[in-house]
């Protein structure tokens, strides 16, 4: 009965770990995609910000990052390492985020 127990407690916080990883993840991904959106800015701006971003809330990256960039917007593909309590379970979690590019207008223009 005990084991049981101990590997249900285990389970809840192996569950907890993945969602909080979750947000991490995104979190991280939100700020590079939003770095990379700005007016005038670059991959190595983005790079920066997603290394700030993962430094300031204790996440180990699994991969690089993936930015991928078109003419109207910005997608950034994070991949977040896990602690796990319960050997069975994933190893890292991903997340992607989508930001529409900064678009300068000139006062001109407007």
């Amino acid at each position: 009965m005990v084991p049981a127990i101990i590997f249900v407690v285990l389970l809840v916080v192996q569950a907890a770990i993945v969602m909080h990883a979750a947000n991490v993840a995104h979190h991280v991904a939100a700020q590079g995609a939003m770095a990379a959106a700005r007016h005038g800015s670059s991959q190595e701006q983005a790079l920066t910000s997603i290394s700030t971003a993962a430094t300031s809330v204790g996440a180990r990256m699994a991969a690089p990052p993936v930015i991928t960039t078109t003419a109207n917007e910005v997608t950034v593909r994070i991949w977040v390492a896990l602690p796990r309590a319960i050997p069975v379970f994933i190893e890292q979690v991903s997340r992607e985020v989508s930001v529409p590019r900064e678009r300068y207008v000139a006062y001109s223009d407007r």
